[in-house]
């Protein structure tokens, strides 16, 4: 018992660790789990869970799809099909429409989809967004912008005003955008941009604010409004340096190309070797970006990287399809050598520059500077003729193209140099200084502008860092808070689980100890049975031996003694046999009725022991024969009444012995004792019971009348033995009755 015990406390134990570990499982935010193999998909059994994660596997994007992917999306199917689950079956169809999309079945991907569109009005509110999500990425995909825009406009009729579905509202938006990018529809694309930059807000998510205003900033380049961009990108610089994504070495380039026409070349500088150092920049953007670092280190001056610079430029060489990286690559390699005084060199590559055409492509600037270059050259060898001709070039493209202040500002510093050491006119002169100290006056707004939008906008970034602090601090409490109220939590459940797994041992304990003590009283119980039964049959034993001895007395008494007489005269007869006037008539006639009475008194003992009638015609004949008898021999008015027990043959014979024997006794004590002169008896027969009922007029029972006698013990114990009930009532003068139930046993097939 005790090493019972013991298992039942070890297997506690390790319930509560288990419960334990589970809690900390689940009060630990890691995230979703990650995306199941197929192989172990294919595992489960149907169910939604499988569907849940089939789902995932298919719609993660770098699922490539295959046939045994589609029949366990079919085997699925057919299951939530026959489980009538309606947002399940809308689920896996619209799953399947988008891998026949992935595979290029578009006419199979439409057709499933529409299947799962018929679902919109059964499912809710959160399955219908994904189905019309995916409505609009099947019909966007296979170039279907009517149907795509329509789709748009129901899941705008969807999620509008609902804050449960601000996300899939933005990126929907996000993805009208791009259709109206595509379709050349620009005219909202402000205004569309607005209301995703409030609903990022809204969601007091700055990560989505952030990408938000990248993407607005991606938006304006597609549709050439760099400007507006750069306005974006320069309050997103901090948010640039911390983050990398596809589109950042982009957006560094325009940082570099707008600082380098506002005449700001250094920092167009370090944009530009911000977008060569990205680790995900592609050779095309680090072949550009190494050529304008070459530029602008030109500008500036500054010739201290310029080895390395032109290590990098050759390595990654250029945009063979594009003028103007063709151009700029050699415009690169000739400013190199201008700076190492290689001047040939140089004059070859300005003149590569130059004579560089590509269909109806242009690119100004770079041919002024080579211009500009070029002109240098031959006006430091003093061949002002040629210096002139090239100067002259660079103004009439001034002239004809609109290009920066600050490549004007090249040209005309340029140009001040050859005029000081060369001798010209006075008003060209004065023509020249008045359009230098133009041009700079232009940078110098320009300057002062940038200058002053930069104040701004560092004041708009430092505020905007003070409130991403404090965003940062109050998103810490509250993780703080949300992890202290889950450690509340997690004490809170383990403590109930604990007090759980405790009073489910302890009810078990006392289960164990009800059981036990139940099992005892039983034990008992039926120990007091045997030994009530063991007492029954001592009594009943001890009744058959007084029976006996009455019996052996009355055989010796009443037969032996008329035996012996019926003896004497027989001999007497035998003496006198040849006797004469010897009254040997009468001896006989004396003797013949002693033998009757023998005869008579051993069938009525031999009746006693048992009935004649009960052994030959069964228990209802003997008992109508013994009230017929009783009726007969001792005046009695005797009433009866007997259902059933027609079919008494199959009763055991102990039982209906027994009971004949009880009723017998109970009429024998009303015929001795009662003086009734009225006797009813009433024999019932049940399924499984007899009712005995059996009533007199006589005197009835004195209330100091002693019930302990022998003739009533032996009663009761018969009754006891047969596990009967027996109820006796009777009142001084007013009769008596006697009410027995006796179970029938179990009926014995002959």
């Amino acid at each position: 018992m005790r090493s019972k015990s013991f298992r039942i406390f070890k297997l506690l134990i390790l319930l509560i660790f288990f419960s334990i570990s589970n809690v900390a499982i689940a009060q630990n935010p890691g995230g979703r789990p990650p995306i199941k193999d197929l192989s172990e998909i294919k595992q489960m059994p149907a169910s939604a869970d499988k569907i849940i994660h089939l789902v995932r596997y298919a719609r993660n994007p770098s699922m490539i799809y295959s046939d045994e992917l589609k029949v366990e999306i079919e085997e699925v199917l057919q299951w939530a099909k026959d489980q009538k689950i309606d947002d399940q079956i809308a689920n896996l169809t619209a799953t399947r429409a988008i891998i026949e999309l992935g595979l290029g079945n578009q006419e199979l991907a439409v057709s499933y989809i529409k299947q799962a569109e018929e679902f919109l009005p059964k499912i809710n509110d959160f399955q219908a967004v994904s189905i019309v999500s995916d409505l609009t990425r099947i019909y966007s995909r296979i170039s279907n912008f009517e149907k795509a825009i329509l789709y748009f406009d129901k899941m705008e009729a969807l999620t509008k005003d609902k804050p449960q579905f601000i996300l899939p509202r933005i990126a929907h938006l996000k993805n009208r955008i791009n259709i109206d990018i595509r379709t050349g529809n620009t005219a909202k694309l402000k205004a569309n941009y607005n209301i995703i930059l409030k609903l990022a807000k809204e969601s007091n998510n700055p990560d989505l604010l952030k990408n938000t205003r990248f993407s607005y900033a991606h938006a304006l380049l597609n549709i050439r409004k760099e400007d507006e961009a750069f306005e974006i990108l320069k309050e997103l610089i901090p948010d640039l340096d911390n983050s990398t994504n596809n589109q950042t070495a982009q957006f560094f380039n325009i940082l570099s190309r707008n600082y380098e026409a506002n005449g700001d070349y250094k920092n167009a500088l370090i944009y530009a070797e911000k977008e060569f150092n990205l680790p995900i920049a592609t050779t095309q953007q680090k072949g550009n970006s190494v050529n304008k670092m070459i530029l602008l280190s030109y500008l500036l001056k500054n010739y201290n990287n310029l080895d390395k610079y032109i290590v990098e430029h050759r390595k990654f060489g250029m945009d063979e399809n594009n003028l103007f990286s063709r151009k700029q690559y050699f415009l690169a390699e000739s400013r190199y050598y201008h700076v190492k005084g290689k001047t040939n060199l140089a004059k070859r590559n300005y003149k590569k520059v130059l004579n560089l055409k590509m269909g109806k492509q242009l690119a100004p600037t770079l041919d002024i500077a080579a211009l500009t270059g070029l002109a240098s050259l031959y006006a430091k060898e003093n061949k002002n003729d040629s210096a002139s001709l090239y100067f002259k070039k660079a103004e009439n493209s001034l002239k004809k193209y609109p290009v920066n202040p600050a490549t004007r500002l090249i040209y005309a510093n340029s140009l001040k140099e050859f005029n000081q050491t060369n001798k010209i006119s006075q008003d060209t002169l004065i023509k020249n200084l008045e359009q230098e100290m133009h041009l700079k006056d232009t940078l110098y707004q320009m300057s002062l502008s940038k200058i002053t939008h930069e104040l701004a906008t560092k004041y708009r970034v430092s505020e905007k860092e003070k409130a991403l602090v404090i965003a940062k601090k109050q998103q810490q409490l509250q993780q703080l808070e949300i992890k202290q109220q889950r450690q509340r939590n997690w004490l809170i459940i383990m403590g109930a689980t604990v007090a759980l797994l405790l009073l489910t041992a302890l009810a078990y304990i006392l289960f164990q100890r009800k059981k036990q003590a139940t099992l005892l009283h039983n034990a008992t119980v039926n120990d007091l049975r045997k030994q009530h039964r063991i007492d029954i049959m001592d009594t009943l034993t001890e009744a058959q031996e007084q029976e006996k001895k009455r019996v052996a007395e009355r055989l010796h008494d009443e037969v032996g003694a008329m035996i012996s007489i019926a003896n004497l005269n027989i001999n007497s007869l035998q003496k006198d046999i040849f006797s004469t006037n010897v009254d040997a008539e009468n001896k006989l006639k004396v003797t013949q009725k002693l033998m009757s009475d023998i005869s008579e008194t051993v069938r009525n003992i031999s009746h006693t022991l048992m009935p004649i009638a009960l052994e030959k015609y069964g228990f209802k004949a003997a008992i109508l024969d013994l009230l017929t008898a009783i009726k007969t021999a001792n005046r009695l008015s005797v009433e009866h009444v007997i259902e059933g027990l027609d079919h008494t043959e199959n009763w055991p014979q102990n039982f209906t012995l027994s009971t004949y024997r009880i009723i017998q006794e109970i009429v024998n004590n009303a015929i001795k004792h009662a003086e009734a002169s009225h006797l009813f008896v009433q024999l019932i027969e049940l399924d499984n019971a007899l009712t005995i009922y059996i009533e007199d007029n006589g005197k009835g029972i004195e209330q100091d009348h002693d019930e302990s006698g022998a003739g009533m013990k032996l009663l009761e114990t018969n009754i006891a033995y047969l596990s009967g009930k027996l109820e006796i009532k009777g009142e001084p003068n007013q009769g008596t009755f006697a009410l027995i139930e006796l179970p029938i046993p179990n009926i014995v097939e002959l």
